[in-house]
């Protein structure tokens, strides 16, 4: 675990905020290039990245806040140190398709295109940041005694390395994405494929995290927004194909 990466007098720089931050800039290269080569104008998207970053880190924090209402109501001031760690992906995906729909609106743009073009490098950037989440230690995995573990400064114990594992599979799920982009089958089948897929894969995964309290039976709060992240996509799914179909 490296928490800290440089230390200069006043000046902390976080290996997850310094992650996540290369996640979204190297994230924005590629949107802007994509967005280039379409008929959408390279302004419109850039200001639809800010409306949905700005949106998906406050999402992500107070989704985060939540989960961990117990610890911040001791020390409410951290609530806004967020670059410590402390995004719960699930609440900031919510708040930046909120705020999606919203700015293409306002802006009388395709949803479904922009979503298409930008959702292949929000997986991309996700697998970046999840390399933040391991050397922060944070979204750690369940206490495992054999087979491919870690230990944590500060334990005694090994773990799974669930955040390598996510980080594997959100940089193939990115390259599924594309490929189905490339498709074209219809406008919005990349954003409904990506919440079916990573829906299901929430699902799972967080099966194997030893950081959440499970809220009914054996499941967590992350795993019943998998499950109404999955249903979503399968609505749009059909709803923007049926769109297709008429036209």
């Amino acid at each position: 675990m490296h928490r800290i990466i440089l230390n200069i007098g006043p000046f902390t720089l976080y290996s997850y905020g310094l992650c996540v931050a290369l996640g979204f800039l190297i994230s924005t290269i590629f949107i802007l290039r994509d967005a280039a080569k379409s008929d959408l104008k390279q302004s419109d998207v850039v200001d639809c990245l800010i409306m949905v970053l700005i949106s998906g880190l406050i999402g992500g924090r107070l989704l985060y806040v939540f989960l961990n209402a117990e610890y911040y109501a001791q020390f409410p001031l951290r609530i806004l140190m967020f670059y410590e760690g402390g995004l719960a992906f699930q609440g900031a995906l919510a708040a930046a398709v909120i705020s999606g729909v919203v700015f293409t609106r306002i802006k009388k743009l395709s949803f479904r295109k922009i979503a298409d073009l930008i959702v292949p490098y929000i997986a991309l950037g996700q697998a970046i940041g999840r390399i933040g989440c391991f050397l922060n230690g944070c979204c750690y995995g369940k206490i495992v005694e054999h087979g491919f573990a870690v230990t944590f400064p500060g334990e005694a114990v090994t773990r799974m390395p669930v955040q390598i594992y996510s980080s594997l599979f959100l940089f193939v799920f990115f390259l599924i994405l594309m490929k189905i982009r490339k498709k074209h089958f219809f406008d919005g089948c990349v954003f409904a494929s990506y919440l079916m897929i990573y829906g299901v894969f929430r699902f799972f995964m967080d099966l194997l995290r030893g950081d959440e309290l499970s809220v009914f039976y054996c499941l967590k709060l992350s795993q019943f927004i998998g499950v109404v992240t999955f249903l979503c996509g399968l609505l749009i799914f059909f709803v923007f194909k049926k769109k297709k179909v008429k036209s």
